[in-house]
């Protein structure tokens, strides 16, 4: 028996058994209306019910309406309001049934697919578009359909094998755009914009495809590109914001900051918009454009506060100077929505300053106008910690693990100070618990890596973690040069010497780079390097003076090229 008809024979059935006496006006209604009329009557009524979020009795009213006289809309929405009630399989079977009775109808399979995907069944997703396709595959618009739906999950590969059926002559616009983002993601730029030039060039206003491929040319640096594609957008009379900051962007990544401010000049004009701009000028070290901007947005009386916090970025950064700074971040008032990132860099400008008892007192009076700022905690440690306080460091990093406990940034903070209090091992279990929460927290891949070294044990851990730092960090000197211990420690001096001549290169005012270069070219024989290093540590304060002069005086007897093959 059909579901039709099962719920006909049981409405039938409530209809007979219920009392007649009392006639309902629902009744009455469905006496004097035609059963077209009934249909658009129980529909309206669903209606009134979903905006009162009744959704149980919506789907009854839909029902109704489905015996009376089925259609392909109110099979969706009889399925919509199944899914608005968490009812995921009846969503589904309402769905499966339509297409049983309406197979040609794209919008339902579509439909269908999508909510198996909220049921977390991605095959059955497909396999309902397929399905129509092969029932209809004169249909371009479910390869368009489906294409998209390849890319929302991700599946390029499935994306191309579907749009590989058509030659590029026979692809619409959209398939062709389809076909060139799933080339992209799978890594064929070459061949992703071949397919988007072909998109652009079938319908020229396409601002997708010509966005997309704007985007693959900034993907391969090739900037040039990029903002020649871009300029397309513009030229068809496309402002957005985000336009004019992408061609600013790729001038001064094009060192061209004067093209960059005359593109500038045709974008919006809102104040917003004109402070992105000068966040990028300065970003990119163009500090006199910067000034321009924020000059022409002084003129206007009706400027914003917020303007200071620029204005110190360019005399900090810009002109190298820290009190002209300081006078700006001043002038921002506490209700500016930039006070706490001004009171920041006020801090972080005392702290280079090393004045760090005024950088304290910020720290005290920001906690006390931002009291969830976690931020001014972790400043006041480390301003604490430079000025070797390390046990107020320590209380100060405790109390914010009260209030955001497992905050890695503090543990990490923690860890440092009980370090440098000498207590090594328990600073290393404080690194040891970061990692696992925050597996790709470089700081302490490194710490527990470089102190494994240190202490000459578990060197083959030691070097993965180091190398997942290195991935996470490229180009960090410090973690090059925890490398070249690692090497060092495995007694694999060349590839030692490789690590740490990239760390000096990276880093030359540590002490214990130059130490640790010392003493692998200590272990190759290199005898004017060795010294090199050792004389370079002393030069730079370091923590074991003495030690560095021993190491200095032993291969100052030591021929060169003659290997010890030994540690110092």
């Amino acid at each position: 028996m059909g579901k039709k008809i099962l719920m006909l024979v049981l409405a039938l059935a409530v209809f007979a058994c219920a009392p007649k006496p009392q006639q309902t006006q629902q009744a009455k209604t469905d006496r004097e209306l035609t059963p077209r009329a009934q249909v658009t009557y129980h529909y309206l009524k669903s209606l009134d019910y979903q905006a009162a979020g009744e959704h149980e009795k919506a789907a009854l009213a839909l029902e109704k309406a489905l015996v009376l006289g089925p259609s392909v809309r109110l099979y969706q929405d009889l399925a919509r309001v199944y899914l608005r009630q968490d009812e995921k399989q009846k969503a589904v079977d309402i769905l499966q049934e339509a297409t049983g009775i309406y197979p040609r109808n794209p919008q339902l399979h579509f439909q269908l697919a999508e909510f198996y995907l909220v049921q977390g069944k991605r095959a059955r997703a497909v396999e309902a578009l397929e399905k129509y396709k092969e029932l209809v595959p004169e249909d371009l618009d479910v390869y368009e359909d489906l294409a998209a739906f390849y890319m929302e999950m991700q599946d390029y590969a499935g994306a191309v094998d579907l749009l590989q059926e058509f030659s590029p002559e026979e692809m619409t616009p959209e398939m062709l755009y389809y076909m060139g983002r799933a080339k992209s993601e799978l890594g064929e730029k070459s061949s992703a914009i071949s397919y988007l030039q072909k998109a652009v060039q079938v319908r020229p206003g396409f601002l997708q495809a010509w966005a997309e491929k704007a985007f693959i040319y900034e993907q391969d640096r090739d900037y040039l590109q990029a903002e020649r594609t871009y300029q397309q957008l513009l030229k068809m009379g496309e402002r957005s914001p985000d336009l004019i900051l992408r061609i600013v962007e790729l001038n001064l990544l094009l060192n061209d900051p004067d093209r960059a401010m005359t593109m500038f000049r045709v974008g919006p004009e809102e104040v917003q918009v004109q402070l992105d701009v000068v966040n990028q000028f300065i970003q990119n070290g163009f500090y006199e454009h910067a000034d321009v901007i924020l000059q022409d947005i002084k003129n206007d009386s009706d400027y914003p506060e917020t303007i200071y916090f620029y204005l110190a970025l360019t005399a900090y950064e810009g002109r190298d100077d820290p009190q002209l700074a300081l006078d700006y971040l001043s002038r921002i008032p506490e209700e500016d929505p930039y006070h706490l990132q001004a009171l920041s860099f006020q801090i972080q400008i005392h702290f280079h300053e090393k004045d760090y008892q005024k950088a304290l007192e910020l720290c005290r009076q920001g906690q006390e106008t931002h009291p969830q700022a976690d931020r001014l905690y972790l400043f006041k440690a480390i301003v604490l910690e430079a000025m070797e306080e390390y046990e107020q460091a320590g209380r100060v990093l405790e109390k914010a693990l009260e209030k955001w406990p497992g905050q890695t940034d503090f543990l990490f903070r923690k860890g440092v100070v009980l370090d440098k209090l000498s207590n090594t091992e328990e600073a290393l279990q404080i690194m040891e618990e970061i990692i696992s929460l925050d597996q790709d927290h470089h700081e302490a891949l490194n710490y527990v890596g470089y102190t494994l070294a240190e202490q000459d044990r578990d060197l083959d851990r030691a070097m993965i973690l180091i190398k997942r730092a290195l991935e996470l960090d490229p180009g960090n000197g410090y973690y090059i040069d925890s490398l070249a211990w690692v090497y060092f420690r495995q007694g694999r001096y060349e590839e030692a010497w490789v690590e740490i001549l990239a760390a000096v290169e990276q880093v030359d005012d540590e002490a214990v780079i130059w130490e640790h270069y010392g003493d692998i070219a200590k272990a190759l024989g290199k005898r004017e390097h060795a010294l090199q290093g050792y004389e370079k540590a002393l030069e730079l304060d370091p923590e074991n003076p003495e030690h560095l002069r021993e190491q200095r005086a032993k291969v100052k007897d030591m021929p060169e090229n003659e290997s010890a093959k030994a540690g110092p």
